[in-house]
């Protein structure tokens, strides 16, 4: 019974949303995101050949470094497209929004002497969505993959990231 009465509650306050709010289509595309993350391994990066120099050469500068730059590691997410709903009412307004994101990784650990060691590639596909308003400021599910590494030490037992 209860479960009937917030679903009816739901369905009810999404129509009376898209009644009143004008929806925005958010066109596929990286946004705030680097392009140059692959999907498969590189043939440019060897395991035990490629050095640490040879990465930065073709990637640049890595989204997140070890303490001991014994990794970088490169992200990547690119909208597939989305439909964001902007209410404005008087001097405030809000808006809703969700994108399906295919966010995408690569994880480069390299031996004492920089070189390659390891090269750890992750990709996942997910619907990521975002609130705000005037007096609310925007909150946000959180990403697929962590773009940023943050989680790399964590996730793959390796050293600290460098702040």
């Amino acid at each position: 019974m209860c479960a009937r009465l917030l679903r009816t509650i739901g369905f009810a306050g999404g129509a009376a949303l898209l009644l009143v709010a004008c929806p925005v289509p958010i066109p596929p595309g990286y946004y705030d995101s680097r392009a140059n993350v692959p999907a498969t391994v590189p043939q440019t990066i060897k395991k035990g050949e490629s050095t640490r120099e040879d990465v930065l050469m073709q990637f640049g500068e890595p989204d997140a470094v070890a303490v001991d730059e014994s990794w970088v590691e490169y992200g990547s997410n690119y909208t597939v497209g989305g439909l964001a709903l902007v209410i404005v009412a008087g001097a405030g307004g809000g808006g809703v929004g969700t994108v399906d994101m295919h966010d995408r990784r690569m994880i480069v650990e390299f031996d004492q002497l920089g070189v390659t060691t390891e090269i750890v590639l992750e990709s996942k596909n997910c619907f990521e969505s975002a609130m705000g308003g005037t007096n609310l400021g925007v909150v946000a599910t959180k990403p697929c993959l962590d773009r940023l590494g943050l989680d790399v030490p964590e996730v793959f037992h390796l050293p600290s990231v460098r702040e």
